[in-house]
């Protein structure tokens, strides 16, 4: 192969020139061995200019972009503290409201034990209440009962003691009884000692006359007869003393200068006159006279 120049000018990436020198050529070159001798960037005024610029640009908008993916980060962390802070915040406020709902739902629930306890207390009294008023209730109709049966026997006997008195007024007044207030007296019709007196009249199932008012002095000194009462010193000179045992208290109707016990031995009381009312006198109980025995019968 004939000896010749090789040339080549080859533009490389962004106005990078290559150029190659001439080489000889024979026949004796081999196939893998090629010689580059070198290589050489012209590097001129325009397109080094171009780089620059477009380096440049790049260089400005890879800073702009840095300092705005700077910005998003820092607004993304920005964000960021505020949600965790607003997070933080929350958390604690609604641990806050869950504590003081965890401690109103415990005294409520306390009160409500109270309040079952209460109420069941009260359902025990109750029912306590309820057994002491059923007793009550049996026993106020027992009582009831009772009573009206007792009332029906009252009414009952009532009218057997009506009907008794009855008769024995109709019997009283066969044998000469005078009635006076609720009372009836028996004035004898013969004479007789003071304790023989007081025998008849605890034989008929009475006593010796008891003055217990105006009108029952009244009553008897209206009979007009000189007659034993129920009054005697026997047992203490000087202490009168009623035949049922009572003392003589302030109604007394001694007759002027009596009692005087005159002789010694004057202890029973008479009514010595109808003409007066003090007519009282105190007699030797041995002396005969009549006398008034006294009955009540209700």
């Amino acid at each position: 192969m004939d000896e010749q120049d090789i040339y080549a000018n080859v533009e490389g990436p962004s106005g990078l020139y290559i150029r190659w020198e001439r080489v000889q050529s024979s026949e004796n070159i081999y196939p893998n061995e090629d010689t580059c001798c070198s290589v050489e960037t012209d590097r001129t005024g325009p397109a080094l200019s171009d780089l620059e610029e477009s380096n440049t640009v790049k260089k400005r908008s890879c800073n702009a972009t840095a300092l705005i993916l700077g910005l998003l980060c820092l607004l993304l962390l920005t964000g960021l503290v505020i949600l965790v802070f607003l997070y933080t915040k929350n958390n604690s406020n609604w641990e806050l409201k869950m504590l003081l709902l965890q401690t109103s739902y415990n005294n409520l629930t306390e009160k409500k034990y109270q309040l079952k306890t209460s109420y069941n207390n009260l359902t025990e009294k109750q029912h306590h209440l309820q057994t002491s008023y059923n007793k009550l209730a049996e026993e106020n109709h027992q009582l009831n009962t009772s009573y009206i049966n007792l009332t029906q026997e009252k009414a009952q006997l009532k009218k057997k003691l009506e009907n008794a008195t009855t008769d024995l007024r109709k019997k009283l007044q066969a044998l000469h009884w005078t009635y006076f207030a609720d009372k009836y007296y028996y004035i004898s019709s013969t004479m007789q000692t003071w304790q023989d007196s007081r025998n008849d009249c605890l034989q008929k199932g009475a006593d010796l006359v008891i003055i217990n008012s105006p009108e029952e002095q009244e009553f008897i000194r209206k009979i007009k007869k000189r007659t034993w009462i129920g009054l005697t010193d026997a047992e203490t000179e000087g202490t009168w003393k009623w035949v049922n045992g009572t003392l003589l208290g302030s109604l007394r109707y001694w007759a002027e200068s009596e009692p005087n016990n005159a002789n010694g031995n004057e202890n029973c009381a008479e009514i010595s006159s109808s003409n007066l009312e003090k007519s009282w006198n105190d007699m030797s109980c041995d002396f005969k006279m009549h006398w008034i025995c006294e009955v009540q019968l209700i």
